[in-house]
């Protein structure tokens, strides 16, 4: 229960954040000029309250991670949007990852369909999770966020997933926080051309994550 509370807390004030705002915000996020003026509405307590937002996001999957990661490279910048984006993102994956634990399938089945957990299968052997933990969360494209519902499965350290997946996310995510600072700067060719690369980079990312788990899958079963 000690644990709980504050999690509990978090996802009290992040939902009513979103039951608040919701409808907007599916809105506001995908138009990151106005997303900005909004949370600039909110003072010294922007950054905070983006952080909320994308706890609720990444734990309720309600709208895909990359517009916030975009709109809030225009709102606090390439190194701003970079640190928010994963204190968020890392709060929300570890609140998963707890609940999941202590309640096990009855939570994830409330969020996705527990059969798109079975891709990961290979990930149960201890030798190489490590090695490719770090490998999925790089790739772009690779299905991050149901990843942590299957690691919550696991027996993996809190403070190991941390260490993996606070790095490995890094590069997906200031890709975006440096398309939406350069929109913020009207630099609009350098926003197409970075946004341009990450589709190149996200479609190169699904088809190697394919192939890794292809092969890792058919190994486990060799094994």
């Amino acid at each position: 229960m000690p644990i709980l509370l504050p999690i509990v807390i978090l996802i009290g004030i992040s939902a009513a954040l979103y039951a608040t705002f919701g409808r907007e915000l599916l809105t506001m996020v995908k138009e990151p000029q106005i997303f900005k003026a909004w949370l600039d509405g909110f003072g010294a307590w922007g950054e905070v309250v983006f952080v909320f937002l994308r706890i609720t996001q990444v734990a309720f999957k309600y709208l895909p991670s990359e517009p916030f990661e975009v709109a809030s490279g225009y709102a606090f910048g390439v190194w701003g949007g970079l640190f928010w984006c994963t204190v968020g993102t890392q709060i929300g994956s570890v609140i998963v990852l707890l609940l999941t634990r202590k309640f096990g399938m009855r939570f994830v089945a409330r969020f996705i369909d527990p059969e798109r957990l079975t891709g990961f299968s290979f990930l149960k052997q201890k030798t190489r999770r490590r090695t490719l933990l770090f490998i999925i969360y790089l790739i772009p494209g690779a299905p991050k966020d149901i990843l942590t519902y299957f690691v919550g499965l696991t027996d993996i350290r809190l403070s190991e997933y941390l260490i993996i997946s606070t790095v490995a996310r890094i590069p997906s995510i200031i890709t975006s926080t440096i398309c939406g600072a350069y929109f913020g700067q009207k630099n609009y060719l350098a926003a197409i051309l970075v946004y341009g690369v990450t589709l190149l980079m996200t479609g190169a990312g699904v088809v190697l994550y394919r192939y890794i788990q292809k092969k890792q899958t058919a190994a486990a079963n060799v094994d």
